[in-house]
């Protein structure tokens, strides 16, 4: 009976400590524990769903870069076709196109500082390609070839039949042009 008595004042001074420690008793333990699990459980759901969506929008990104870029290069044609007809009608001949043309840009971090910010090239970021256009122009009775090397006239007549190419191909509602050269 002593060894009995000894344990149950062990027992009562452990349960005794463990009200201290607000542990609670173990109907409240296990019922956090069921809480805790069903939130970790909905959470690992809607973590597994963030991810399948976030897979879904890459891929509609992806198919969507895909289809602009085939849009625009198609627009492109289109515009050079025009392009060089009315560039032709102005000049008496020659010849007029835009080239796409891809130009890597280094990506730049901001390291914000005390004084002032400081910005450097990023060795470890990869460069992104940006497309432009080029307008590539020759006259037919110039040897020179390229958009700078003609006079100002020429220019604003090469950009005129440049933007009546683009309104042929996507025609606006109106144009108003002012200055034009």
């Amino acid at each position: 009976r002593s060894i009995q008595h000894d344990r149950m004042k062990q027992i009562e001074r452990l349960k005794y400590k463990i009200e201290e420690s607000s542990f609670g008793n173990a109907d409240e333990i296990i019922k956090e524990y069921k809480e805790t699990s069903e939130r970790d459980t909905h959470l690992e759901r809607e973590i597994s769903d963030l991810i399948k969506a976030e897979d879904e929008l890459r891929n509609i990104i992806s198919d969507l870069n895909k289809r602009i870029d085939k849009e625009f290069r198609d627009g492109i044609e289109k515009i050079n076709s025009e392009f060089d007809r009315l560039f032709r009608i102005m000049f008496g001949g020659g010849y007029a196109k835009l080239n796409v043309v891809r130009m890597p840009e280094k990506k730049k971090k901001i390291l914000e500082d005390d004084i002032e910010p400081q910005i450097f090239d990023s060795k470890e970021e990869e460069d992104d390609i940006r497309e432009g256009l080029e307008v590539d122009v020759s006259l037919p009775t110039k040897k020179v070839k390229g958009l700078m090397m003609l006079s100002g006239g020429e220019r604003a007549l090469t950009s005129i039949a440049l933007l009546f190419a683009i309104s042929r191909v996507n025609p606006p509602p109106f144009i108003i042009l002012d200055e034009t050269d």
